[in-house]
């Protein structure tokens, strides 16, 4: 699903750390700073000028709060980043329950390769 471009610069925090678990860490950012226009959903983006994809909505797999998480694919972020600068390209899909961690790292791998699709076809 085809968005219109939005970029926005959000300050990373502190996450739980369940990404690394999952193989795929993420950097996470502060909610306030993300802008009202952004549905909750999976996004393929680009942060700090390189490939990633986005998370932003609730956790149901773990019956968690509300985040904005980050993965990078091919490259680890620099450590200590104050913040992001995330250009959203394209929704993925809406956020949405899993039977277990093992499922939901099936479909993060799902959304990785869509990811890749999306960005190599230049869509942005």
């Amino acid at each position: 699903m085809l968005i219109a471009m939005l970029s926005f610069t959000a300050a990373t925090t502190t996450g739980a750390g369940r990404g690394k678990g999952l193989g795929t860490p993420t950097i996470n950012l502060n909610l306030e700073q993300i802008p009202a226009a952004l549905g909750e959903g999976i996004y393929a983006c680009i942060a700090n000028d390189q490939p990633a994809v986005m998370h932003y909505g609730p956790r149901p797999v773990f019956r968690d709060s509300t985040t904005c998480e980050v993965h990078f694919l091919d490259a680890e972020p620099a450590k200590g980043l104050a913040s992001l600068t995330v250009t959203v390209v394209e929704k993925i899909r809406d956020v949405r329950d899993f039977p277990s961690p093992d499922a939901l790292k099936e479909q993060i791998e799902e959304d990785i390769l869509c990811t890749r699709e999306i960005l190599e076809n230049g869509k942005w």
